[in-house]
């Protein structure tokens, strides 16, 4: 009877500390995504739910005016030094990327419901009777965050994760990812075998078809690899003709209906039945299909950086974020008071957990502004010069130079914005493709074939091969189709197609 007592004791506090660990690692996640205005929400949602943890200062008003020109020099003198200083973390808190690395997400997702959702402060700090972190309303995840976790409670290995995460945050607002295997596994330095097995394991997460190259490609996906739809027998045939040719299936994205009818052999109104059971909802018109959401993002830049002796400066820019304290008198008093076993266990882990919260937000800032000083100390040019001196910059380079791992460096690069001498950009901006042996980056590239495009002679427009050429003479040495793949990234038609659009404009 004893023994059976003891044993039941036992799983009851394994219970409670994995729960304890479950909320800390979704928040240490949390933080990593959140830009400062969904950080601040966070924090005022933990203080309104923690007895432990203070406001000291609110932090400046959201709507507070940019910095102005020539307060720099204040911000280095004063601020720019706070944000390197390590923290004195305990030594059983190791950093945030590794735990996020190490820890099980399997519990996480079955445990854990605290995603800090919109903020209802609440002026009392008293602990609830009924509290449980279980009744915590989920807040809505995004596209990404959503593959993210799902990548992160998977059974791949590490480095097939950090793959996965770094496609996941790169995905287009559809949910395609035009990137050929190989300049992914340029990025991360992967392998493009491993890229290529990333991309299918992706495509079978949940949206189905995240990952595919383009739309006919997830119509293939989605209609003959994955085998989720029911296909009615009158249609297979055609269904498996189309979606296995690649030809068949431009002709219907570009609703050439005619030639389509010609090439699969069947009559106008037998396409017309074909085409409407695919519009019948039986898939999805594309990965991301659902996920929009309709609301104002603002863009409110997490750092700045600027020149200082021929060198950069970051300062994080956390005045909008609360300054929050530990209230340790509150919890000495209360453990003496507490009698009830339970009560001081909760109280407890309240306390553990307002610790917790100050440590991350610290660690989440600190890794921020790791990141940005590696990205800068590489792009120095672009910070004297501009964008046509970006520099060739993966993942991998920055992940290597601060010794955290490539997928902490992903999370945190997505949606984070620094001000520069030369305006606003997200951080994935500086993560920047090499396209030849000179050093020539993807944006240089771009730059060059918008400039040639548009001094071309619009009754003569260059082909690929013309602006390969020109781009050789000018020390630019990339091949035709590279010029292909980055003119159609950017949406730039084919030659015969800019002469057909110039001869409309002028009434031809």
């Amino acid at each position: 009877m004893s023994s059976s007592l003891k044993i039941q004791q036992q799983q009851n506090l394994v219970l409670k500390t994995d729960l304890r660990m479950t909320l800390q690692m979704r928040q240490s996640i949390e933080m990593l995504l959140k830009n400062q205005f969904e950080l601040r929400e966070m924090i005022l949602e933990e203080v309104s739910e923690n007895p432990f943890l203070e406001v000291e200062d609110w932090g400046d008003d959201i709507q507070e005016e940019p910095l102005q020109h020539g307060e720099e020099a204040e911000i280095a003198d004063t601020k720019s030094e706070d944000v390197t200083v390590p923290l004195k973390i305990n030594d059983d808190s190791a950093d945030m990327s590794s735990i996020l690395a190490d820890f099980d997400w399997e519990q996480i997702r079955e445990t854990s419901s605290n995603n800090f959702g919109e903020t209802n402060l609440k002026k009392s700090n008293d602990i609830p009777n009924d509290f449980n972190f279980e009744n915590t309303v989920p807040a809505e995840e995004s596209f990404a965050q959503s593959l993210d976790f799902q990548i992160s409670v998977s059974s791949y290995p590490e480095t097939m994760k950090d793959v996965l995460i770094y496609m996941a945050y790169n995905l287009d607002a559809r949910g395609f990812l035009a990137d050929s295997d190989e300049d992914i596994a340029l990025q991360i330095a992967a392998d493009v075998e491993t890229v290529a097995e990333a991309r299918e394991i992706l495509k079978n997460f949940e949206p189905s078809g995240c990952g595919c190259r383009n739309f006919p490609e997830y119509l293939r996906f989605i209609f003959i690899e994955h085998g989720s739809v029911d296909i009615p027998e009158k249609f297979e045939k055609s269904v498996n003709r189309l979606f296995s040719d690649e030809t068949m299936l431009d002709l219907l994205v570009k609703k050439n209906f005619d030639a389509l009818c010609g090439s699969l052999g069947i009559t106008q109104q037998e396409l017309t039945e074909l085409l409407l059971f695919f519009r019948s909802g039986v898939a999805s018109p594309y990965p991301a299909f659902g996920y929009e959401q309709e609301r104002t993002e603002y863009v409110k830049a997490d750092l700045m950086v600027f020149m200082r002796e021929g060198e950069p400066v970051i300062y994080i820019d956390d005045k909008m974020l609360p300054t929050v304290v530990l209230k340790t008198e509150l919890f000495e008093d209360n453990m003496k008071n507490v009698k009830n076993r339970s009560e001081k266990h909760f109280i407890r882990e309240k306390y553990k957990n307002a610790e917790w919260i100050i440590k991350s937000v610290s660690d989440r800032n600190r890794t921020l502004y790791q990141v940005a000083a590696s990205i800068f100390s590489h792009q120095k040019a672009f910070l004297e010069h501009g964008d046509k001196f970006l520099k060739p910059l993966t993942l991998k380079d920055v992940s290597d130079d601060i010794g955290r791992h490539i997928a902490t460096v992903s999370r945190l690069t997505n949606g984070k914005y620094a001000q520069t001498p030369h305006g606003i950009f997200e951080l994935k901006y500086f993560f920047v493709k090499q396209v030849n042996d000179n050093l020539t980056t993807n944006k240089r590239l771009e730059q060059k074939i918008v400039e040639i495009i548009e001094g071309e002679n619009r009754e003569n427009p260059y082909s690929d091969d013309d602006i390969a050429h020109i781009l050789s003479k000018e020390g630019i040495e990339v091949a035709r189709r590279t010029v292909a793949k980055y003119r159609s990234k950017m949406n730039i038609p084919l030659a015969r197609e800019r002469k057909r659009n110039y001869q409309f404009e002028v009434g031809n």
